[in-house]
């Protein structure tokens, strides 16, 4: 199945819901963005592996405002052939170094607060790092798939993100001693 997990305790989920519930977006827009892929002369040779990546931190606004900016970055990287058959070369390397398609982008939301509702530290960790990230996901999976046709790449479909439960720890039980 092609999708990506947030997992969070119970807590962190008890807390971003908590937050959830007492707040809306109330905007949402594109900060920054970052594109970059290689002419079709210079093209891969080998088969893309893609990666997603994605962060999130709080930034200052009004009292009443939770601001969020949410960066997100897919990069495509050629797979690394048999290093052994060939020589080392200097410019190659360099250019392996370097992903042969590249989508950054970084979005600022705005989460409206509830009157009343007291946010403490904890609650915007805990939101930031799953509710924002899932509620921002398909705003950049509409951008990379645009964008990667504007660069005359074949659409990619960002998988799909789900949020679940931390899995809980197993309790180690010791076994009796063998009896002699």
């Amino acid at each position: 199945m092609n999708q990506i997990v947030i997992e969070q305790s119970v807590d962190e989920t008890r807390l971003a819901l908590e937050l959830n519930q007492n707040a809306a977006i109330s905007r949402i827009r594109l900060a920054r963005a970052k594109l970059a892929s290689r002419a079709v002369e210079d093209g891969p040779t080998s088969p893309i592996s893609v990666a997603f990546h994605f962060k999130s931190k709080p930034i200052v606004a009004p009292s009443d405002v939770l601001r969020l900016e949410i960066a997100f970055r897919m990069a495509g990287t050629e797979n690394q052939k048999d290093s052994k058959k060939e020589a080392p070369d200097k410019t190659r390397d360099s250019k392996k170094s370097k992903p042969a398609v590249l989508v950054e982008c970084a979005y600022e939301v705005d989460y409206l607060l509830r009157d009343g509702f007291a946010i403490t530290p904890a609650h915007v960790k805990a939101f930031k790092d799953g509710n924002a990230i899932f509620n921002a996901w398909p705003f950049f999976r509409e951008y990379l798939q645009n964008n990667l046709l504007r660069m005359g790449l074949p659409p990619l479909t960002a998988p799909f993100l789900r949020l679940q439960p931390k899995p809980r720890p197993r309790k180690q039980t010791e076994s009796p001693a063998p009896a002699i």
